[in-house]
């Protein structure tokens, strides 16, 4: 009778497991933090930025032209601040990653991110001195609102829509290609936050 008793316990919690695990995939399965976790739990981080990196920017299924949007990976940059961290080599790491440096990069790539990221630090510069972080590929100064694309697909000074929200396309990298895009943020822990699968609104030129 007790055992019976402990059964039922044990399948009415796993009953109300299940439901609130359905409301919150129903409630979060839109945002844009939550798909990037879903796709996390199967594979390393630097393995969906791949995948997006090398989808075409240019040609969408008939689902995304029906839809209007397609999904892409966007992060965010920034300019570091050397007071900011207590290690100096963590501050050329998060140049390197945010920016050009302004003395060349370091051969090896020692500066680790979450889930295995790898890449080179900047060599040190005079960081009160010289400027950093402070020029787009345009030739512009990095504002809010600016974003970096694959200029194959996105032109320069274009307008992109990722969530409702346009950006102006000013900047282009060596990693920035296929689907994914970096948001400009004044503020470093803001851009650090903004990592995830987005919608992005599908350009006029490409059927919208």
């Amino acid at each position: 009778m007790m055992k019976n008793k402990l059964i039922k316990k044990i399948l009415f919690g796993l009953i109300i497991i299940a439901l609130v695990c359905g409301s919150l995939f129903l409630i979060f399965k839109d945002n844009f933090k939550f798909k990037l976790i879903r796709q996390m739990i199967v594979r390393p981080l630097a393995e969906v930025m791949s995948q997006y990196q090398n989808q075409a920017c240019d040609s969408f299924s008939e689902q995304e032209l029906a839809q209007g949007y397609f999904e892409a990976l966007v992060t965010g940059y920034c300019r570091p601040s050397a007071n900011n961290f207590a290690d100096r080599h963590q501050f050329l790491c998060s140049v390197g990653l945010n920016c050009a440096c302004p003395a060349g990069r370091a051969e090896v790539a020692d500066c680790q991110g979450r889930s295995g990221l790898t890449w080179s630090a900047c060599k040190d510069f005079d960081d009160a001195t010289v400027d950093y972080c402070h020029q787009t590929a345009s030739q512009s100064q990095p504002q809010s609102g600016s974003a970096a694309a694959d200029w194959h697909c996105f032109n320069k000074n274009s307008i992109v829509e990722i969530e409702n929200k346009k950006y102006l396309i000013t900047d282009k990298g060596s990693a920035i290609t296929g689907r994914r895009f970096d948001l400009w943020f004044d503020n470093c822990q803001d851009a650090l936050e903004a990592i995830g699968i987005y919608k992005v609104k599908i350009p006029k030129q490409y059927g919208q």
